[in-house]
Parts: structure tokens; sequence; C-alpha cells
């Protein structure tokens, strides 16, 4: 027994003497070292991914339009961009037995230039210049935001770029380009700023910010159209016309020069009111197929909305906020 337990003491402390010499000569395991964290912004979102992205958000809007029902838009298109395009769907049909019917503006999701934002924080925003659309005869500005990382991109805002306009140049989409602060300063304006004082300008004829814009096809748009109701209307009332920033928040992107992109909404109300007994306040077109019929009683107000684009400059002597593009459409119209 002795013997036995004197082998087993033997035969452990021959394996301890073992373990300890393959401890020694163990080969050490290497640490593998993190990835470094990314030192330079990268777009939030790739081309593939953002290609995935439109071709969704056009097949959504095609479906809508063949259907003309704004439901189909949920999830895809908010704020300016969905009031709109339910506008454009109530004028064409009410217009739809008129001999020129409202036509729903065309929109693609095939990007000529894709501006993204390299921004780690939420929301984020991506501006795509598109090519010409089917039935069009200008580029679409089209700017998409995601609001937090479990939500799609949806459309915002879609704008036509006017005739001859020059994007100003951005960063490569391999970089990405900042999303600027609504209160940076630096520029003529501020982003938070710009939609409001250009709200001022459409208004009022000698606004204190009329300087600040150079003169654009949008601007020409209310001021004649506005010239030509109060012509049309001068023997039987009144037309008065007012524009402020649209409580949606403007998206914005930097560009190579340290100024701005900027796209926001306002919102323009034309009030026509009867002021002569016994005359004859009459509305036509659009105005009229929306109200039912043509003739005022009192007044009438029509609620149109702008998604507008601007380029704001670095502040300088002399350096005025470009708009880019616009695009104008009744949204609603009420008597009282």
């Amino acid at each position: 027994m002795r013997q036995t337990l004197r082998r087993r003491l033997q035969a452990l402390a021959a394996a301890t003497a073992l373990g300890a010499v393959l401890a020694s000569c163990a080969i050490p395991v290497p640490e593998v070292d993190a990835d470094p964290a990314p030192t330079d912004p990268v777009p939030v979102l790739d081309e593939s991914r953002l290609e995935r992205v439109l071709t969704s958000l056009e097949e959504t809007i095609a479906a809508a339009d063949e259907a003309g029902d704004a439901s189909l838009l949920e999830g895809r298109v908010a704020g300016a961009a969905l009031r709109i395009r339910t506008a454009e769907y109530a004028l064409a049909t009410a217009t739809a037995g008129e001999e020129t019917p409202y036509t729903v503006q065309p929109l693609t999701g095939l990007a000529d230039v894709e501006i993204v934002s390299n921004t780690e924080a939420w929301p984020h925003t991506v501006m795509v210049v598109t090519e010409i659309p089917d039935g069009a005869n200008v580029p679409i500005l089209l700017t998409l935001e995601q609001a937090t990382p479990r939500d799609s991109y949806v459309l915002t805002d879609w704008v036509r770029l006017f005739p001859g306009v020059t994007m100003p140049a951005t960063s490569l989409g391999s970089i990405g380009s900042p999303q600027v602060a609504a209160d940076a300063d630096g520029l003529v304006l501020p982003p938070g700023q710009v939609v409001p004082a250009y709200a001022d300008v459409l208004t009022n004829s000698g606004s204190q910010y009329a300087g600040t814009f150079a003169d654009d096809s949008l601007r020409s748009l209310v001021a004649a159209e506005l010239a030509g109701l109060t012509t049309a209307v001068e023997e039987a009332g009144t037309v008065a016309n007012t524009v402020r920033a649209s409580d949606d928040p403007v998206l914005t992107l930097a560009t190579e020069d340290g100024g701005a992109i900027v796209v926001g909404a306002t919102v323009m109300l034309q009030v026509f009111t009867k002021t002569i007994e016994g005359a004859t306040l009459e509305v036509g077109g659009r105005l009229a197929a929306l109200n039912g019929n043509s003739e005022v009683e009192g007044s009438l107000t029509a609620t149109y909305e702008q998604m507008v684009a601007f380029y704001v400059p670095p502040a300088a002597e002399g350096a005025q906020i470009t708009v880019l593009g616009g695009e104008h459409v009744l949204t609603y119209v009420a008597e009282s």
C-alpha cells in the first residue's frame, strides 16, 4: 500500500514537472490590435445603399402617382414634399375635366450628382441632383433625411432647378459633406434665417433683405402673379399677399468654398376680398376648381407652398444668396 501511494506521488510529481516544462515551452498567443478609429469623416451612405434608397423611393412615388393616393407615400415621403404631393393629387382630380388639367410634377430617382453628409449625429441629410425626369425640362434637387438609426430615409423636399443654374461645388462622395448648423456664422446669413428672410422679400417689396438675395425666377413669378391678380380684381375688390417660413426645419450641407446649400419651405397666403358692393369678384383656373365655384361673395384665401433651395456664400462685401430652384403649388382654398 505504501508502494502504491509512493508510485502515485511519483506520477503526480512527474505530471507536475511535465506541465512546467510544457508551460515553459508554450508559444505565446499574439495579441491582435483593434482597427484604429477612422480619423477622417466618411459619408453616411455609400453609393450602393443610396441607390437602393432612391430606387425604393422612385417605386413608392410611381405607385402613389398611378393611384393618385397620398397614403401610399407614407414612410418614404414626409414634410413639405408629402403635403405638396398630396395637393398635386387634389389639383389633378379637381381639374381632370378641364381643357388644361393639372399635371403632377414628374420625379425620378436616377441620380446625376450625390451630396452625402458625413456627420455622426442624427438626423442625417442627403441631397441628390437627378437626371432630367421624363416629361420635364430641368433636373430636380431631392433632399432626404434619416431622423434616427432605426428610421428609413424619407424625401422631405424636391426642387426644380432653375434653367442655367450652376450648383455650387461640394466634397467628393468618398469624403462626404458636413451639415451646417442653423446658427452657423461666417455666412451671408445663418442657415436658420435664410427662409424667413426670403419670405419677407416675397411679401414686402421694400424688404430689408431685398439686396441679400440675387434676383430669381420664383421671386419674379410671385411678383408678376400678384400684379396680374391685383389688376384683375381691382373693380370688385383687393388681393393681398403674405409669405412666411413653414415650420419644417431647413436641411443644409456645406459647399467646398465654406458656404452652404440650404433647402426649406415657405407658405404663401393670397387673400381675395370683395370690397365694392354690387360688383362681382371672380377667380378662375385652379382657384375656382378647388373652391368649387368662381364667384367670391366675401373673401377667399388661397394657400400655396413653396419648396426652395439656396446657395448661401461665405460673408463678403457684395455677396448675395442665390436661389437655386423652387416648387410653387396651390395647396388649399377656403372661402369665408
